[in-house]
């Protein structure tokens, strides 16, 4: 079976990219959560959210902190929720969740945990800027798999049809 690699750029890619203007590239952390859809990979996705803050207060930095590891809590379990990035950029932080269905990331915005949540953003501030976007995915082309053998298969087929071999795929747990 495959064995996927989670490997930086090679040096001479850096290198390169290094030198192109408006790039950027530092050492950072990346969060990603999978939700009970998770299995779906994102051609899945039914629906985009796009979350941007930055933060100018440690103390406002940590009330924010204290109100966002609960939602994170409860999206482990949340319908429709397939999977969440967050990473920094600089001083901004940046979230990227899939959501199966527009209708799902709307009842989860909806409930009364999250309302609580923005409702003490607006009231503390806890965040310098703030940034939210939901989009409904309008097409995608769906998620393939080039076969070590030169086949070139749509997921979530379990294996090749040119060779046999198993596809791994690494939206599925086992």
């Amino acid at each position: 079976m495959t064995d996927l690699l989670t490997p930086a750029p090679p040096p001479d890619a850096i290198g390169r990219m290094a030198v192109i203007p408006g790039l950027s590239i530092t050492p950072s952390i990346l969060v990603a959560q999978e939700g009970p859809a998770g299995e779906l990979g994102p051609e899945g996705a039914g629906a985009i959210l796009l979350l941007q803050a930055t933060f100018s207060s440690p103390e406002r930095q940590e009330g924010f902190w204290a109100a966002a590891v609960p939602l994170m809590e409860l999206l482990a379990d949340a319908p429709g929720m397939i999977r969440r990035y967050s990473f920094p950029d600089g001083p901004m932080i940046n979230l990227i969740a899939l959501w199966r269905s527009l209708e799902d990331a709307k009842a989860f915005a909806a409930s009364v945990e999250h309302r609580a949540a923005v409702a003490g953003l607006a009231r503390e501030h806890w965040q310098y800027s703030h940034f939210s976007a939901l989009w409904e995915m309008s097409a995608n082309h769906g998620r393939v798999v080039f076969c070590d053998c030169g086949a070139v298969t749509r997921m979530p087929a379990r294996t090749c049809p040119a060779c046999g071999s198993e596809l791994l795929d690494p939206y599925r747990a086992g």
